[in-house]
């Protein structure tokens, strides 16, 4: 039975105001967003401060020593780096001692059991740091490369805005134009969920956090509870952000241009299965957000080219095409500025964002049928998740801190 024309009228309008308010979100973001080349590397009052850079490992072999050698190679002059051979099987291990003998930077801590009630990344985190002396703490993984000078950028940004957590958005680098397409899908969803504009008012609900970038003044770091509060938290490194600014500590984002870069995911596939590993544990294992979340994204992906295509009105049809548009305006433009795109990426966006939209019940689905999550070789039973989860609305918005 066709629809009603009223029908794909308000479809076709609720998706392009929708893609039209992400469009407004997303230059309200880059108002906001300094870039790290841009930031002036002067030191602070006083000096600058120890900076103690934790790098867990876990199986890294092909990737970790070009991320350490680009940590070690840094002109930081306090600077010290902390990596964690998490349980490796293979030559991670083998290569951080290499890499040690070569730099009295580089202290390197083997984990032979990991112990009852913890995720191995969280734990490595939390002896990293135990064994580090820095006023400042940058958690980074494993496979991330920093370009020369990022470290000063950032420590000289936080020290001169007060700040006492900084995110560096990574370039994530993608080779192929469906993998680009798809990580420009999830960098578009992820400025609404993170509204990073918010993050200078006090009392928002914004907060981030991204694994490749997460430097931590030490102090704010113990009074949050560390990651002891992270224990079992797959999220880990959004969750630090949550706990963070709604601890009271004032938290900013730049953008780092290439600066701080990472492959995400090795290709279109395995950037979906990537997400389908952890998207449940991001909606805290419930169910509702999960459908909900695939519906409003499967909707947002879908009504402009349907309504384009199908809607027997010509009003309806110019307001799908308006959507469309938007919508590909909005997701080239991510494409180009976080993944290296040319901004064709955007017209990818219908068949990108249906694939993130089944990646929310995907998740759910396989989460609850294997009864927990298998991360880096080691299983963690749900119920235990579940238990030891940090939930967002146990954390006030009202204690969030702001700043000038």
């Amino acid at each position: 039975m066709p629809l009603p024309d009223a029908l794909w009228l308000a479809a076709a309008a609720a998706a392009a105001l929708g893609w039209a308010w992400l469009g407004v979100q997303g230059l309200r973001t880059q108002r906001h967003l300094d870039r790290l080349p841009d930031v002036v590397a002067e030191p602070p009052p006083g000096g600058w401060p120890r900076l103690s850079v934790v790098v867990p490992c876990r199986d890294e072999a092909p990737q970790v020593e070009a991320a350490v050698r680009s940590l070690l190679s840094q002109d930081y002059p306090d600077l010290e780096v902390v990596a964690v051979d998490d349980r490796s099987t293979d030559a991670t291990g083998a290569i951080l001692d290499r890499l040690a003998h070569e730099s009295p930077r580089l202290a390197v801590i083997h984990v032979a059991a990991l112990p009852e009630g913890w995720l191995g990344k969280n734990h490595a985190c939390q002896a990293g740091a135990a064994r580090s002396a820095g006023r400042w703490l940058l958690f980074t993984d494993g496979d991330v490369v920093q370009a020369p000078g990022s470290l000063r950028r950032a420590v000289a940004f936080a020290e001169r805005h007060r700040l006492g957590h900084l995110v560096a958005l990574p370039r994530l680098v993608a080779h192929g134009f469906w993998e680009r397409g798809f990580v420009a899908a999830f960098a578009t969803m992820a400025y609404a969920v993170f509204r990073p504009w918010q993050l200078r008012r006090p009392g928002t609900g914004a907060f981030i956090g991204v694994g490749a970038f997460n430097l931590v003044r030490r102090d704010a770091w113990l009074a949050a509870g560390g990651h002891e509060r992270l224990r079992l938290e797959v999220v880990d490194d959004v969750k630090l952000g949550v706990l963070l600014r709604r601890s009271g500590v004032p938290q900013g984002v730049v953008d780092s241009a290439g600066l701080v870069s990472v492959r995400w995911q090795a290709g279109f596939r395995m950037s979906v299965l990537g997400l389908v590993k952890n998207a449940f544990a991001a909606l805290e294992y419930r169910w509702g957000p999960a459908l909900g979340m695939g519906a409003a994204v499967a909707f947002m992906a879908a009504a402009p080219l349907a309504a384009a295509l199908l809607a027997p009105a010509p009003a309806a049809r110019g307001l799908g095409l308006a959507g469309l548009a938007v919508s590909a305006a909005v997701h080239g433009t991510v494409a180009r500025r976080f993944g290296g795109g040319t901004g064709l990426e955007g017209l990818l966006l219908p068949a990108c964002g249906l694939a993130l939209a089944a990646v929310f019940p995907l998740s759910a689905a396989a989460t609850t049928l294997r009864g927990g999550v298998r991360w880096r070789g080691t299983f963690y039973p749900l119920a235990a998740l579940r238990a030891g989860r940090l939930r967002v609305e146990d954390l006030p918005a009202g204690r969030a801190a702001g700043w000038e």
